[in-house]
């Protein structure tokens, strides 16, 4: 580096107020888009800290291009220790008064950090907290999410935040959405919570940096503009089995213990807890056993008028798993001829009953065939492929639209 760009930088530094910590493991399939956005921010004074955890494709190459193309980034690079120890080590070594984290297979909008810095600099909060785009890969479909409080900057968080910040029964969700990388923080308080962190923790991660955070500040602003596209991908961390789930939990629940009996009013905050633990637990069923809890939730079953009849049920997914359940247990006089569903060697596995093949169907006496599932374009898919391979009339297939609460909906 040559005096000019080092004085260069030098002054870029003396200027710093956000650092930016983009933890980065084996994506550099998204890479390029996420640095790019960073380097696009129209707020200009910002350090970028890409953190390479181990990867063993192109990530670090990637990493190390950028660190020559912008001054205001910088590399480091560790054996693969996790997520939280990258954003630790990335904390570490920030400069910024303020702090960010990104995602390295997401990206940002052009204005993020100056529209957060303004903010910032009106109201002084201690954590700012955006709407988040959810973009799914896999269908193309995008949803913004917000937290559940109107915007604005709120000083009484005792009253306004905490009552309702893991669970809103109102809204039966997050009152504060606990995804880190759509807020922007105070440095010296995150580093006081990652001083101690447990960095076991792999998944819930967000949660158990977020509200230990909460709790160590006085101020929030919620805004409601979104900036932050959240890549929901096949092959992520939420969508992996992984053997060591019931310790974290466990981890996880043991933290976020230890930090809201602290608190002054702590079953405040140990409710909404339990019910974000069984939650956890309702993931990790689904993950290591193909268990899902739903399949207890309140269901409203529109069929009441051919439970007189001889009926096949199709479908052994959720909503079928469910139906079945209803009718076999709750209403013993139905006449169920066979319940059938293409995967059914799959299904197998899944249920307690046994699932048959349709090419059982041509030697089945029954008035109906029920197809039990959630989805209408699904419902369209089977009802085609029985009448057009199977030869059934369409008059005997039958699909309507399912009303249903979640299992955990129940639950504050």
């Amino acid at each position: 580096m040559g005096v000019k760009e080092k004085q260069q930088t030098d002054t870029l530094y003396k200027k710093i107020k956000v650092s930016i910590i983009v933890p980065i493991y084996n994506t550099e399939k998204y890479l390029e888009k996420c640095i790019e956005s960073i380097r696009k921010q129209t707020y200009s004074y910002l350090e970028i800290i890409l953190v390479n955890d181990g990867s063993t494709d192109g990530s670090l190459d990637i990493c190390t291009k950028y660190q020559k193309l912008d001054s205001r980034i910088s590399v480091i690079s560790q054996r693969n220790k996790g997520l939280v120890c990258s954003r630790k080590i990335g904390l570490l070594h920030a400069k910024g008064e303020l702090v960010s984290f990104v995602d390295s297979d997401d990206w940002i909008e052009p204005d993020m950090y100056e529209q957060m810095v303004s903010i910032y600099e009106e109201f002084h909060p201690e954590l700012i907290s955006t709407g988040i785009y959810r973009d799914y890969e896999n269908s193309g479909e995008h949803i913004v999410v917000y937290d559940h409080y109107q915007e604005g900057f709120y000083c009484n968080l005792d009253a306004d935040i905490y009552p309702t910040m893991l669970r809103n029964p109102m809204k039966k969700d997050f009152g504060l959405y606990c995804t880190l990388v759509n807020k922007l923080y105070l440095r010296a308080v995150l580093l006081k919570i990652y001083e101690k962190i447990n960095t076991e923790v792999f998944f819930g991660e967000d949660c158990m940096t977020l509200y230990q955070y909460c709790l160590k500040i006085n101020s929030i602003y919620i805004s409601k503009k979104s900036f932050y596209h959240y890549n929901i991908r096949t092959g992520s961390m939420c969508s992996k089995k992984d053997e060591r789930l019931p310790y974290n939990t466990y981890l996880l629940y043991e933290e976020l213990k230890k930090a809201f009996l602290k608190y002054h009013t702590p079953a405040i905050l140990l409710k909404q807890l339990r019910r974000y633990i069984l939650e956890i637990e309702a993931h990790s069923l689904q993950m290591l056993y193909d268990i899902n809890l739903n399949v207890l939730g309140k269901w409203r079953f529109p069929y009441e008028n051919y439970y007189d009849s001889k009926i096949v049920i199709y479908g052994a997914g959720l909503c079928g798993q469910a139906f079945y359940h209803q009718i076999s247990v709750c209403r013993k006089n139905v006449n169920i001829v066979a319940w059938i569903d293409k995967d059914y060697k799959k299904k197998l596995e899944q249920c307690l009953y046994e699932i048959k093949s349709p090419e059982i169907l041509p030697d089945l006496i029954y008035d109906f065939i029920i197809i039990a599932v959630l989805d209408e374009r699904l419902a369209d898919q089977i009802r085609n492929r029985l009448v057009d391979i199977y030869g059934i009339n369409t008059e005997c297939i039958i699909w309507k639209k399912v009303w249903h609460e979640q299992f955990l909906d129940e639950i504050y």
